[in-house]
């Protein structure tokens, strides 16, 4: 039975030395959370070989979906339905899995000791091994919440209310120039809307990407139209009868619209962690604490995704490449099988016609870091390698897929091309 107050649980110092390779009796295995991280782990463990019983349980009603088309294609899809092309997996796949999947379902609380969840539904489901993939929430502005026509993105439900409301729209209003930001603006735009960003930052992707690469983006959304307010911040969110009209920006500048657009950033979804007792990054949530097996403070229970972060990092990565790498490594760790091979971090966006491959960790808040560029063969394409003193740790790619895949394969064998030469393009990076 569940209790109402878990009780105290003592961890392992070390939780790496508290776990042990797969046994026969490792019969339950549960997921919550069914986004890319928790599909991609229920993919790998039947991999890895588990044959028990496997439970996903997803907040989300229906199948679980693609989470990088909602700011893109879905906005600008005619049809009313989710099209069945952004699904993760189709249904008969996890019939042949054996998966359980259940949907529309939260879990309200886990006993840690007697290994057992509490759904809102009022299930009790006892588990032998338990996988927080319970990823991220998006940041709201505390001026806005009880107001309509304001937006943030993250599930299907967002997107699907984003876009009706895009339809009768006009004119909308997008909070926070990072990648979220821009690809809504630009899928905005080309339903015709008049869009404008604010970023409170000096430049836009301050957090994320090489200044160069800002530079770039930001011309291209200039020039379909999008209007650019950097370095500003929101004085007042205006309002009447409780829906969204306007802003008026710190400079005192007065914007118009008929929604806004909330892109700031997420914070991790910690909170089934700290009913389950398990370390976090501060006493009061944040990410949840794992090793390089991602294994968490309770030697049951592993965390994978935007939620997780290895202890000794202080950058949790958000992207569809963490989530499958954590979730290949958890599957592995449970398993006792060998852990894939760690790759660089990649990423993508794609805004109007332009798409940005990009591979490596660009640490924007340190000095010293230098971009060479390097024109591509195609039409408009280019790519920027972020160097360290002599050492290549990023190359960001726009309409260029032919030096991306040269950057990866660069970073992934750890050779760093000469920096006086890669701007050559007679010069062959991988010699």
């Amino acid at each position: 039975m569940i209790k109402n107050h878990l009780s105290s649980r003592t961890h392992s110092d070390d939780p790496s030395k508290a776990h042990t390779s797969f046994n026969s009796q490792l019969n339950h295995i549960v997921v919550i959370g069914a986004s890319h991280a928790g599909i991609s782990f229920a993919d790998q463990i039947r991999k890895n070989g588990f044959s028990g019983t496997l439970t996903v349980i997803d907040r989300q009603k229906g199948g679980p979906v693609e989470r990088p088309p909602l700011s893109k294609g879905f906005l600008l899809d005619p049809s009313d339905k989710i099209n069945p092309a952004i699904l993760l997996k189709k249904a008969k796949w996890y019939r042949s899995q054996n998966i359980s999947l259940k949907h529309s379902v939260n879990v309200i609380n886990i006993d840690a000791t007697n290994k057992q969840l509490l759904t809102s539904n009022g299930e009790e489901i006892n588990y032998d091994k338990l996988v927080l993939a319970t990823g991220a929430l998006p940041r709201f502005l505390p001026s806005s919440k009880n107001i309509s026509n304001v937006f943030v993105l993250r599930q299907p439900d967002d997107a699907i209310a984003l876009r009706n409301a895009a339809r009768k729209a006009k004119r909308a209003i997008v909070i926070g120039g990072g990648y979220i930001g821009l690809e809504v603006a630009a899928s905005l735009r080309q339903l015709g809307l008049v869009v404008n960003v604010i970023e409170l930052a000096n430049r836009l992707l301050a957090r994320v990407a090489s200044p160069p690469v800002a530079q770039l983006l930001e011309e291209l959304h200039r020039r379909r139209g999008v209007s650019i307010f950097t370095g500003t911040g929101i004085d007042k969110i205006l309002e009447e009868d409780n829906t969204f009209r306007g802003i008026v920006l710190s400079d005192g500048t007065l914007l118009s619209a008929e929604m806004l657009i909330i892109g700031i950033g997420v914070t991790p979804d910690s909170h089934l962690a700290k009913l389950a007792g398990i370390e976090t990054e501060r006493p009061d949530g944040g990410a949840i604490l794992v090793d390089e097996r991602m294994h968490t403070s309770d030697p049951s229970i592993l965390s994978i995704g935007d939620v997780a972060l290895e202890r000794g990092n202080s950058l949790r990565i958000e992207s569809v490449h963490n989530a499958q790498e954590s979730a290949a490594r958890a599957a592995s760790a449970i398993m006792g099988t060998t852990p894939p091979l760690i790759q660089a971090p990649w990423f993508w966006s794609d805004q109007f016609d332009a798409s940005l491959q990009s591979v490596g960790i660009i640490p924007t808040a340190e000095e010293g870091i230098y971009q060479i560029t390097r024109v591509g063969n195609r039409e408009g394409g280019v790519s920027f390698w972020s160097y360290r003193n002599q050492e290549l740790i990023a190359v960001e790619a726009v309409k260029d897929p032919k030096n991306y895949m040269i950057g990866k394969k660069c970073l992934e064998t750890k050779i760093s091309p000469n920096p006086d030469l890669i701007g050559n393009l007679d010069f062959n990076p991988l010699d």
